[in-house]
Parts: C-alpha cells; structure tokens; sequence
C-alpha cells in the first residue's frame, strides 16, 4: 500500500468515526478530503452518500450511493443503505430491488430481509412481507422488531391469531415496545375483545405512566376514569403521528363526515350566495378545504395538530390557519364567523357545553354551527367515550347543551360517518344557528 493509499484509509477511518459519532460536519470534512484526493473510492462514496441523507440531502446521497455500486456492485451493505433512503422516500418498488439485491448478495444478512418485510408491507403485498420477516427472525430469532413487523403483516394478511402470537413475543422480547401495546390492544378491540384490550392498555399504562394514549384507551376500553373530554397531548400524539397517512386512512374507512357537513351547509347557503367568514373547526389535514372554499371567502382552519395543520397548509385551500385547541381559540377569537363547521372533531369532546358556548361567542348574528357526532343509542348518560377512543352522544343532550350556549337546534339528521370493524359508524349531523 502507497503513502496515498494509507492517507486516504486513514481520512475514510477519521469520517466513519467522526459519523459514527454524530459528528457531522466532521465526518463531511473527511469524506470531501478522501473523495478529493481519489474521487472514484466506492467506500468513501457509499457512507457519503448515507452522510448527504443524514443532512437532508437525500437525492444527493442516492446519487453518491449508486455511483459507489458502479464502482463496487458486489456491495451488500451499499445496497442496504440505498434501500434505506429510497424507502423513506416511499419509492418503494426501487427500494424493493436495491433489499433484494442486498439479500442476493449476502443471504444471512438480517436487515436487509427485514427492512425488505416492511417495503413490502407498504407496498401491501402482505404475504411476501411475511415470507421476507420469516427469514429476518430465522436469522435473528431474538429480533422484537422483527416479531412486531410481522406480526402487522400477519394482521394485514388477515391471520389474527399469528398477528396476536407476534405482539405478544415482541413485547416478550421487549417489555417497554410500546407501539406494540397499542397495536396489539387495537387488534382486540377490533375482535371485540373489549377486556382484554383493557388490560393491555392497563398494562402499558403501568410500564409508560406518561402516555396520554395509553391511559385514554384504558380509560375507554375499562370505563374507568373517563374524562369529560380527549386531553390535548393526547390528540396531538395520536394526531401528529397519522397525519401522513391520515387521508389514505380514512378514504379506506369509506369517510364521509366531509361532505355530510358542508352539504348541510350549503343546504341554508339560500340568497346569501355563500358566507364572507367560515370556520372549520379541528380541519385536520383539509378535507374540508376543498369542498368548503367555493361557499367561503374568507376560509379560516384550527386544528390542535401541527402535522395535521402542515397537510392541510400543503393543499392550499384556507386564508389562514392556526395551531390551537378549538375551545380556546373560539373564546379568545377576535374575528366572527358566519359559519363554523366540523367534522368529527367534537366526538374527542365528552362535555360539550363549553365548546358550544365558545362556538356561539364567535358566530355573528344568526350564524350557522354545522357538526358532526357519533350517536349514542339510548341511556341514561348524555355521553359515552367508546372503546375506540372518541365519544356518543345522545341527541337529546346536544339540544340541551346547544340550547345552554345560547344557540337553536335547526335540524338533526341520522347518516353513516363512515365503516369499522366490518359496519356503519352512524353519527348526527347537526345544525344550529345563534339566536
């Protein structure tokens, strides 16, 4: 080996350090020097390449990466961390290819079936994410990230049993997974299995006294110790976290809230030729948006989520919006509204008469409150937080809690928000307007 050659190894050394390190500006340096001085090393511009992605700059990191496998196919590990970004980025069929290429050329390596499981389960070929998490936990038999993946899998695939046997081994495996708490109480809920989701909830709550989420589910599924309403950190949490696939989601929920509302709305539009001032209460990522902004001239959006708000920003149908809960931001409002609408968004609101009485401070004269609400089949009780984690309400308790906030019940009517579990969500979508 030259002087040269043993420099350079040495600066490769000096980045991967300095990158293993969390030093990255350092390893940057480093990396430049060697590529500076022999522009074609396939090792420096592989962990370049996964450098550039560390620092957001992902297009030139893949760009590195597949240069360093014209250089050096035979690379599993290249391959790996190409997979890597592509699937972040959710190209998932180039991803696909870049796994199995790695698998090919080392068939023992874990990460690469692993990794492959879970492309495959985005691209919603659960079967083949199976196959590929079978081979991850031959290889790695102790791996609880392996056992919960394939155990989503397994529930995709629709193998409840196998998918339940996989929760309970990762969380065997490893007792503070916590995602696998909710998964797996999720997964008995919808089996009906009320109870038992309540002690998985209970059981995560005692290991993760913290989680706003675990001890609202416990609390739902036990019925013990509901609260009035959802607290904020705990729509925030559950919120933040679905807002990239929330649209998808719902859309294969068979939602319908969106447009149950704004068609009672443009039912009372009448010679108004549509409302200067409308607000859309908890407007999520903007399903609203595009069907409210033909009613609206000025569309305003709340939402207590910022990921939900940054969706519903991307989409580009509201003047404005803003980050807050919805009861303190109606209370605190200076504008006022002709209409304020909201779909869904009430069910995580147990109490509503302060919610309504902050609606009506900031409605105009006769202005208009549209809204949707699960509906609860009789009983004694004016609300009920339901396994699921949201909220029944009866009629007759939103008539009388409309009717405290100064606010008159137009009309009720009976429809399907959307389908769970195999069957119709029946809901009330109510008018009111302010006296």
């Amino acid at each position: 080996m030259t002087h040269r050659d043993r420099r350079n190894a040495e600066l490769l050394q000096s980045a991967m350090a300095a990158h293993r390190a969390g030093r990255l500006d350092a390893a940057r340096i480093h990396y430049e020097r060697v590529l500076a001085r022999n522009p074609r090393d396939p090792n420096a511009l592989h962990f370049h390449g996964v450098l550039q992605h560390n620092l957001g700059r992902s297009p030139e990191g893949i760009a590195s990466i597949r240069l360093s496998l014209e250089l050096a196919p035979a690379n599993p590990s290249a391959w790996l961390n190409l997979g890597n970004i592509l699937l972040q980025q959710e190209r998932c069929d180039a991803a696909k290819h870049a796994y199995e290429r790695a698998a090919d050329l080392e068939p023992d390596m874990a990460d690469a079936w692993y990794n492959l499981g879970i492309c495959l389960r985005k691209m919603e070929d659960a079967p083949a994410a199976v196959r590929a998490l079978d081979r991850a936990l031959r290889l790695r038999p102790t791996h609880a990230p392996s056992a919960y993946q394939r155990g989503i899998a397994r529930r995709d695939a629709g193998e409840l049993a196998a998918a339940e046997a996989d929760f309970r081994r990762a969380l065997e495996l490893k007792c503070d997974y916590f995602e696998v708490f909710e998964s797996l109480g999720m997964l008995l809920y919808r089996q009906d299995r009320i109870a038992e989701a309540a002690e998985v909830y209970r059981a995560w709550l005692a290991r993760d006294p913290s989680s706003s989420t675990a001890a609202h589910l416990a609390a739902a599924t036990s019925q013990e110790a509901v609260p009035p309403r959802g607290s904020d950190a705990y729509v925030i949490e559950t919120f933040d976290r679905f807002a990239p696939t929330f649209d998808q989601n719902l859309a294969n929920l068979c939602y319908r809230a969106p447009q149950l509302v704004v068609s009672a709305l443009d039912s009372v539009v009448g010679e108004r030729h549509g409302f200067e001032h409308v607000l859309d209460v908890g407007c999520g990522t903007g399903l609203c948006g595009a069907l409210l902004r033909p009613l609206a001239r000025h569309l305003m959006g709340v939402d207590l989520s910022p990921a939900m708000i940054e969706c519903a920003r991307a989409k580009g149908f509201y003047d404005e919006l803003c980050v807050a809960e919805l009861c303190a931001f109606m209370d605190r409002s200076t504008h006022k509204f002709d209409a304020i609408v909201s779909a869904d968004t009430f069910v995580y609101l147990g109490e509503l008469e302060s919610a309504f009485t902050a609606a009506a401070r900031c409605l105009n004269p006769s202005g208009i409150l549209v809204l949707t609400l699960e509906e609860m089949p009789g009983g004694a009780r004016d609300y009920r937080l339901e396994p699921h984690g949201r909220y029944s309400h009866r009629l007759e308790y939103v008539a009388r809690a409309l009717a405290h906030a100064g606010l008159t019940l137009i009309r009720s009517d009976t429809d399907v928000l959307r389908r769970e579990r195999g069957a119709d969500v029946h809901g009330l979508v109510v008018m009111a307007q302010r006296r």
